[in-house]
């Protein structure tokens, strides 16, 4: 397995439970000093990167997950650490970015369709998502926001606001992805009922905006 590839299964296995400030330290230690030794070397290295006893006692844990996730294909594999981590410290440090009506929405309507599913199911729709973000013609910063933020949204649905605005060509082809992806883990039917239940939900935050929510779809 290449370093890039190899550098995204330690990420995608770690990221449940690092925060982004221990990760970047722990994956700037791999490549330093272990990314040119074997796997059995990967106990020494998680074993240096949990400090605390919450992580020491869930250290066989989290060794497992990274050894899960050097077999996962590259598609279910979460982006490059390295940006997409930087992309989070450079937002940080950035003046607040203003969120436009259509982006909001969008938000809004993906986070009330994932809510409609368990968690499991949830995982596989964001996982759908970013699999097919190579389909979605816009900028590479603006696909590297996505990522970001669908990726962050496996932890926690209300993690954070994307960092970045979006033609109503691009939201509606997401829309559509997803609603590909709640076809196949619901049925078409229920997909069906799930997104117009979303749609119910998001139609006050729509109407507060002066945004016509049909134009997602």
């Amino acid at each position: 397995m290449e370093l890039l590839l190899r550098r995204r299964a330690i990420f995608t296995g770690m990221r449940p439970y690092f925060d982004d400030h221990e990760l970047l330290e722990a994956i700037h230690l791999w490549q330093a000093e272990y990314a040119q030794k074997p796997k059995f070397a990967l106990s020494a290295f998680v074993a240096r990167c949990c400090s605390s006893p919450q992580l020491k006692a869930q250290r066989a844990s989290i060794l497992g997950a990274i050894f899960s996730a050097f077999d996962f294909p590259e598609n279910k594999l979460l982006p490059d650490p390295l940006e997409v981590l930087k992309l989070s410290k450079d937002s940080v440090d950035a003046h607040h970015h203003v969120v436009d009506a259509k982006t909001k929405v969008f938000t809004e309507l993906l986070v009330h369709i994932l809510l409609k599913f368990n968690g499991l199911d949830q995982q596989l729709i964001l996982n759908y998502l970013i699999a097919h973000l190579p389909k979605i013609k816009t900028d590479e910063r603006r696909t590297m926001h996505l990522r970001v933020w669908l990726s962050r949204q496996i932890d926690n649905l209300h993690a954070n606001s994307l960092q970045a605005n979006f033609s109503a060509e691009i939201l509606q082809q997401l829309i559509n992805i997803s609603y590909v992806a709640m076809c196949e883990y619901a049925g078409p039917v229920r997909a069906d009922q799930f997104l117009s239940q979303a749609m119910k939900e998001t139609e006050p935050l729509a109407a507060s905006l002066d945004f016509k929510l049909h134009d997602l779809l």
